[in-house]
């Protein structure tokens, strides 16, 4: 696929659309028992692992971001669209969010995460209806978690958001036009992972404003993080190995680069060149 960058806000486009058939193949088809293969954990453990390492974090910042603009938490509503296997929903409950719902245009991942869950938190949503759901949701915070960048028509879903007067905040995580993407091209033989399957097109920090300006969002608060140095790391280990370098040298590359690892991503994210960012917005009517 061929990409080009936005000359009017710095976002990064695929040449061609995600029409009705391609994501039908990607989310829906087979009830989307192939995409949830993806994020499946085997058993409640894993479940609840993955929910604590990965969703817990996302779930206490936006906590905490409410609370820092003198918002109790506690009394919203919230609703997780694209919930996928209801791992967010679930940290949401655990950090004391519990008006928290999800919808979800995957069956097998709605029957899958209610179960894992014990309650029927996730709804199934048809993915033609969608922007109607934001539309119309009852909810004071709207959460998109990995999703933005997935849906079929963005802008009208944003809209639809805006037009809703019960939405009062905005949270999202996107990936990022980042270093990711440069490791991608150096390293082709390597599995991408910023421009991989469903992701058609990235984020920048000035794609992000564009977007806020036009829909009358105001950023509350945002975390810059991302796993730039870990694929770095991972496609210089793997490329080690493929060409057959000795097995000590790859050890070696491990021993050196996992010692400064964290401290490299970190001076990524502190000037916001991360893979992913996670933002909460205000919506101003």
């Amino acid at each position: 696929m061929n990409y080009s960058i936005c000359k009017r806000c710095g976002h990064l486009n695929g040449e061609n659309e995600d029409n009705n058939s391609f994501c039908s193949a990607v989310y829906t088809s087979n009830n989307g028992s192939e995409y949830s293969k993806l994020y499946n954990s085997e058993s409640i453990a894993a479940y609840k692992k993955r929910t604590k390492d990965i969703y817990t974090p996302k779930a206490s910042f936006l906590r905490d971001a409410l609370a820092n603009i003198n918002i109790d938490p506690k009394e919203l509503k919230y609703a997780d669209i694209g919930a996928g296997s209801g791992y967010f929903v679930s940290a949401l409950r655990g950090v004391g969010l519990i008006n928290s719902v999800g919808y979800e245009v995957s069956k097998s991942q709605v029957s899958f995460g209610n179960l894992m869950i014990g309650q029927p938190l996730l709804n199934k949503i048809d993915i033609e209806k969608i922007i109607k759901l934001v539309e119309t949701v009852d909810a004071e915070v709207v959460s998109m978690i990995g999703v933005l960048e997935h849906v079929q028509y963005p802008r009208e879903i944003l809209k639809a958001l805006e037009n809703n007067k019960k939405v009062k905040y905005f949270y999202i995580s996107v990936p990022l036009f980042s270093l990711g993407v440069f490791l991608e091209m150096v390293f082709p033989a390597i599995m991408n992972r910023q421009l991989s399957g469903a992701h058609t097109h990235l984020y920048t920090e000035s794609s992000l404003e564009y977007m806020a300006n036009e829909f009358n969002l105001t950023r509350i608060a945002s975390w810059w993080f991302g796993t730039d140095m870990m694929d770095l790391h991972r496609s210089v280990s793997v490329s080690l190995s493929q060409n057959n370098f000795e097995p000590k040298i790859a050890l070696m590359w491990n021993e050196l680069f996992g010692s400064v690892l964290d401290i490299f991503q970190l001076e990524l994210d502190k000037k916001n060149m991360s893979s992913e960012v996670h933002m909460l917005f205000k919506l101003d009517r």
